[in-house]
């Protein structure tokens, strides 16, 4: 991923001009009559915002241009309005959503003059504001003057947040500028999803019920003799057509299972191969058990006993009573064997994978992680019982009970998290197995769904449960789970010959980022204490950091700010924060000195701990010209020769070099100026 993204800033980088000119046309093309409805202007023009910030693009070009596209935009669009009136109605494609330019006209006589500049940031009407204002006969120097401003501030509002964003991820310093892209791109696909579904839905509400009607004569009428087709057409009639149920909840479940299926079998080929999601894992556990303080153990305990197998089990039979009572026999048997079949899965799926936990506190095959049986158990039980009470219920009440079941079953999966009792993968397995197994169960269930489920007695059922089973097992379990669930340490013993010789080539080589990516070479290997290290090179000239203040925060945006005064900002290796952070200025630039954990214990050496760590040198760096801050200069060799220098005065320390598989890292980051030597001191 480093490398595809290299390569894309690069292009832009070095083809700016057509960066450029994809800027003009996109805003161009989102302020054009009708046209920007199927253009996701704002989620783009957030993304060029970002982009802005790793300096591949200039600020005010990118301004000047998108304000040049939307001013063109809208003025083709009021020329249209302006030049065939009322005509334009009965012209492609107005005369296919004539309710659009209805919609237009009511915005326009509500607000007048004003519409154009409202309607610049109004979703629904934007794209046809300009048009109807030329239909209406609004004077074009009128019409100039407000697109003028309107363009102006469109442009300022949607790419500048974008700026503000990827600057903030470049300061944070706990990420590259690669992975603020990377955020970046994941931030904008749910935005654009969201954009999408949303879009989708109003398309599927006109022409849903068009589209399955004809799916259905496709699928029911004479079999194709094509030998392809022909078992797609029996697939499809015996899924949506065969049976009482109605086809779209069946199409909506179907879709669910496909894709929660791939989603579970891609965390899966992760898993067995030991991708980078397992690297991940590590630095998500280290992260929130860095994290960890009595209050939040005290919360997150009792979340997570209100997923367990007392809780589920007193769940599932108070259920499987109430549908007995009610003669419900079919939908109390799908509930057996959904619970049962998810249960089984999970042990089965343990069992034969055999991922470890990130710590050993169960036995037999729960003491395996993959997947997290909590996660699993709470969408199956939730998931399932959401699908018997939605038959009934009205477009808005399905969205709130599916929603529940989405809140329940993510707080159950991060209280997972949070206590380490599962990686992060075995909560993504657990989430996706889980969810398709119930849609399976769900299609198989609504083929034939014509007993009456008690709606209202089977909510109240299940409220009286959790409130009463859930409170019970809170109440008997809490103080021993505190116990069971409280962190624990697993250290690593060593001899210091052993550390000397062969040992610090077990330690990783660079600093691992949250994303599972290698960062930064980890030059320094400290065997002793953090504390009398700093004193040390507090002497020799290396400052302890002071708490951000406002001056300092304010000197980010003169871009004349010395090096010196700005902050230095944490970072983090594989989820632990740093034990040790000084600076030191050398001419123009800044040495920072970090150190981390290693959870490595140095055998008789007074029972010392293993510190890993990197000195790196740092120079001022102005994001989009509108906040300065340090950046990493990828010069290691020279910060960690003073270093040994400094050190060798008091401690003992030698000097060792990885070479080849141990550099591989080393090919992504070009810029690091790194041959590979590591200083070990005690």
């Amino acid at each position: 991923m480093h490398h595809y993204l290299n390569i894309v800033l690069a292009f832009i980088t070095q083809h700016s001009g057509l960066a450029y000119g994809a800027i003009f046309l996109v805003s161009f093309s989102e302020s054009l009559a009708l046209v920007g409805l199927l253009v996701p202007g704002t989620v783009i023009m957030f993304g060029v915002g970002a982009v802005v910030a790793t300096g591949s693009l200039g600020l005010a070009p990118v301004l000047l241009l998108a304000m040049a596209g939307a001013m063109a935009g809208d003025g083709v669009s009021y020329w249209l309005g302006h030049h065939y009136r009322e005509s334009l109605r009965s012209i492609w494609p107005f005369s296919r959503y004539p309710e659009m330019l209805n919609k237009g006209e009511v915005f326009f006589h509500r607000h007048g003059g004003k519409s154009v500049l409202f309607g610049r940031f109004v979703g629904p009407v934007r794209p046809v504001i300009p048009v109807v204002a030329g239909m209406l006969g609004m004077g074009p120097a009128h019409f100039a003057v407000v697109n003028v401003l309107s363009a102006i501030g469109w442009a300022f509002v949607y790419i500048l947040p974008g700026v503000f964003f990827g600057t903030s991820l470049a300061m944070a310093g706990a990420v590259s500028t690669r992975l603020a892209v990377v955020v970046f791109i994941l931030v904008a696909g749910v935005w654009g999803f969201i954009w999408g579904c949303r879009r989708v839905v109003f398309l599927f509400a006109r022409k849903g019920p068009l589209w399955l009607n004809n799916l259905k004569q496709w699928a029911t009428t004479k079999p194709s003799s094509h030998r392809f087709a022909h078992p797609v057409q029996r697939f499809l009639h015996f899924l949506l057509f065969r049976g009482k149920a109605e086809a779209l909840p069946v199409a909506f479940l179907a879709v669910t299972l496909f894709i929660a299926g791939w989603a579970f079998l891609g965390v899966l080929q992760d898993v067995l191969a030991k991708d980078p999601l397992v690297i991940a894992d590590q630095a998500v556990y280290h992260f929130f058990q860095s994290l960890r303080t009595a209050w939040g153990d005290s919360v997150f305990v009792a979340i997570t006993e209100l997923g367990d197998s007392f809780v589920n089990l007193s769940l599932a039979g108070a259920v499987l009573i109430v549908l007995l009572v009610k003669r419900c026999y079919r939908t109390a048997g799908f509930w057996v064997l959904t619970a049962l079949g998810g249960l089984l899965g999970v042990q089965l799926l343990k069992w034969a994978i055999h991922l470890p936990r990130p710590v050993t506190i169960y036995h037999g095959a729960s003491a395996y992680g993959f997947p997290s049986g909590h996660t699993t158990m709470s969408v199956i039980l939730y998931g399932f019982l959401a699908i018997l009470l939605a038959r009934k219920l009205s477009a808005a009440w399905r969205w709130a009970l599916f929603s529940g079941v989405l809140f329940i079953s993510f707080v159950i999966g991060f209280s997972r998290l949070y206590l380490g009792a599962h990686w992060l993968s075995d909560v993504l397995g657990g989430y996706f197995i889980g969810t398709s197994w119930t849609a399976f169960m769900g299609i198989a269930w609504l083929k034939a769904a014509d007993e009456k489920v008690p709606n209202r007695l089977l909510s109240l059922t299940v409220v009286l449960i959790i409130a009463i089973a859930g409170s019970w097992h809170v109440a008997q379990r809490h103080q021993k789970d505190l116990v069971f669930y409280a962190p624990r340490h697993e250290e690593k013993i060593m001899t210091l010959s052993f550390w000397q010789t062969r040992g610090w080539r077990d330690l990783p080589a660079w600093r691992i980022d949250m994303g599972g990516k290698m960062e930064q070479p980890l030059t320094v290997q400290w065997a002793g204490s953090p504390a009398e290290l700093a004193r040390f090179l507090r002497d020799k000239g290396w400052r302890q950091l002071q708490p951000l203040s406002l001056k300092s925060f304010l000197g980010m945006f003169s871009p004349n700010t010395p090096v010196e005064h700005l902050p230095v900002l944490p970072r983090l290796h594989d989820g632990r924060m740093e034990r040790l952070r000084l600076f030191r200025i050398d001419g123009d630039s800044r040495l920072v000195f970090r150190l981390w954990d290693t959870e490595v214990k140095i055998e008789g050496h007074d029972g010392f701990h293993l510190f890993a760590g990197t000195v790196e040198e740092q120079r001022g760096r102005s994001l989009a010209g509108l906040i300065t801050t340090a950046r990493d200069t990828g010069n290691y060799d020279e910060p960690l020769n003073l270093l040994v220098q400094s050190l060798r005065e008091r401690f003992s320390a030698m000097q060792v070099r990885r070479t080849g598989q141990e550099l591989r890292s080393n090919q992504e980051h070009q810029w690091a100026q790194w041959r590979g030597g590591v200083l070990l001191a005690w």
